[in-house]
């Protein structure tokens, strides 16, 4: 089987689709699956062992005020594609996923003159280009984690003033991708609980929809065997998104005993000042520490060592830091927001808490700290767990399985 991935940005360490796009392909190669990328900046790590990858130009002028472009950027900045880029952004409009999509076309006109493909599988785009790629007869599936409905409904919450809401109107595509999501031969999801989001979001029959689990890489996360370190919560994530739930972590902190922290996995102040807010108007300064961006197998030994994975958020597609610290044996309290009771399952691998409440949150915490040995044996249950559901392995098979079924039912031979 030949399969074309499109993913419009793909460095492994801005996002969850480069993640995604990296061992999915990895192991999709390992089954048989020849596999060519177009993919765009930032760039992922070197993937030429097992896929042919082709480099989409994108500027990202989001963000960047004219007068402070770089020469080596605004030297490139007429030709087409650029300038629509360009111009779309100065209307507070993201652009990247319609103008990739579009170079995708472009592309894969030329790649079909030399080799046919079986099934293109986008990441997360829904672009405008992937309607005329319809034409050529090849089924076309998407991997959808959550609708950027929830991301929208999220900034509509901090926006203060008009000029505001309609600048977050004018950023998010959901005109371009609910039409271009019902004509699509498939769309995969991350939950059962996805399936639900999209239908509400797009329309999209269920019949349409696929659920196939994120995959990890449970080798890498595995517990060291460093010491514990007692009375220690860890979060990992963004915390200037607001779905993360952070003003109800920081809120069930400030119920904890003092000798209690908190360590965030993610730049602090001045780069980040949202929830260093938070944590001073609650008086949090001395039990929070930020680490910064951390590699690997930092992060690896931070779930190793803490005692707790706290997540409170208020919605999550598939929510990765769970199905982490479960595969390095650490326990979990969450919420049951989005796909988190899928991940964390009802088998005794953490303790679920209704969002929005941070006394619910307090509790499960303290009870967790208070019951060591509880504690090892749902960091047991938890790696059994992960390596069950969430290897990439695992979700490399469904894929594949996900890929047949479409093929099949379009009437084509693999």
């Amino acid at each position: 089987m030949r399969v074309l991935f499109l993913c419009y940005r793909g460095n492994p360490y801005c996002g969850g689709q480069g993640i995604y796009l990296y061992h999915l392909t990895r192991e999709l190669a390992k089954l048989g699956v020849e596999i060519d990328v177009l993919v765009g900046p930032p760039y992922h790590d070197p993937m030429d062992e097992w896929a042919r990858v082709i480099k989409v130009e994108n500027l990202n002028l989001w963000c960047e005020r004219t007068r402070r472009i770089p020469y080596e950027k605004l030297v490139r900045i007429f030709s087409p594609y650029n300038f629509v880029d360009y111009a779309l952004t100065r209307f507070h409009i993201f652009p990247e996923m319609e103008t990739f999509s579009v170079r995708a076309f472009s592309l894969m006109k030329k790649l079909l003159k030399e080799r046919q493909y079986d099934i293109v599988h986008d990441v997360q785009c829904l672009g405008w280009g992937l309607l005329p790629m319809k034409g050529y007869g090849i089924p076309i599936v998407s991997t959808v984690h959550h609708p950027l409905t929830f991301d929208r409904e999220a900034d509509f919450l901090i926006d203060k003033t008009f000029w505001e809401l309609v600048t977050t109107i004018m950023f998010y595509p959901l005109t371009m991708q609910r039409v271009v999501i019902n004509r699509l031969n498939r769309i995969i999801t991350s939950s059962v609980n996805g399936v639900a989001e999209l239908r509400k979001a797009f329309g999209l029959p269920a019949r349409k929809i696929s659920v196939v689990y994120n995959g990890m890489d449970v080798e890498m996360f595995r517990n060291t065997g460093e010491p514990r370190e007692e009375n220690s919560l860890l979060f990992v994530g963004n915390t200037e998104d607001h779905k993360k739930g952070m003003r109800y972590l920081f809120e069930a902190l400030a119920m904890l005993p003092d000798e209690v922290t908190l360590t965030i996995v993610d730049e602090g102040p001045p780069s980040r000042l949202t929830a260093w807010g938070m944590i001073q108007d609650l008086g949090l300064e001395k039990r929070v520490t930020f680490t910064g961006k951390v590699d690997l197998s930092t992060l690896v030994s931070l779930y190793s060592r803490k005692t707790i994975l706290v997540m409170s958020s208020l919605h999550e597609g598939f929510g990765l830091p769970a199905a982490e610290a479960m595969a390095c044996e650490t326990p979990v309290v969450t919420t049951t927001a989005g796909a988190l009771p899928e991940v964390v399952g009802n088998g005794g691998a953490g303790i679920l808490v209704p969002p929005k409440d941070p006394r619910a949150l307090k509790n499960a915490i303290l009870e967790l700290l208070k019951d060591k040995n509880g504690r090892k044996a749902m960091g047991k249950i938890g790696r059994k767990r992960a390596v069950e559901h969430f290897a990439w392995p695992v979700a490399a098979k469904n894929t594949l399985d996900v890929y047949k079924d479409v093929i099949q039912s379009c009437g084509r031979c693999v």
